[in-house]
């Protein structure tokens, strides 16, 4: 179920991208965008919903996975065609600090990570630490 919902999460964005990039193509006069926009929303809502809480590394190898997705369909999509109607391109400043900003996020989120790791690894030390004693 899990990675259902994240290659549904992955469609969603792709689709999204996709009407972007491909404005020209018929199925997007067929299915008007507003529909289109409320269905992404709800089926963003249900994929990134938590079932149960997700530990910080996990977080973060999604939103790694998540954000390289989306750069990679940035990069490829001009190569079949397609031009962002809103300027999705890494040439454009602005989309560039976003990306930085990402990245210093997943840096921040990848060194509590860290933390966490080694402050469970204190606390083992400590509980085998005491057990010994006991004995």
């Amino acid at each position: 179920m899990k990675l259902f919902r994240e290659l549904l999460a992955y469609f969603l964005v792709f689709a999204l991208l996709s009407m972007d990039f491909f404005n020209e193509w018929h199925i997007w006069t067929v299915i008007p965008k507003t529909v289109v926009i409320i269905l992404f929303i709800i089926g963003m809502i249900f994929s990134f919903a938590p079932s149960k809480k997700l530990d910080l590394e996990a977080n973060f190898w999604l939103q790694l996975r998540v954000m390289a997705v989306i750069i990679i369909m940035i990069i490829v999509l001009p190569f079949f065609g397609g031009q962002s109607e809103i300027g999705l391109s890494l040439s454009e400043p602005f989309f560039i600090i976003v990306i930085l900003l990402c990245l210093f996020q997943l840096r921040m989120q990848w060194k509590r990570v860290q933390q966490e790791k080694a402050k469970e690894e204190e606390i083992k030390k400590q509980q085998e630490k005491l057990q010994g004693k006991t004995r």
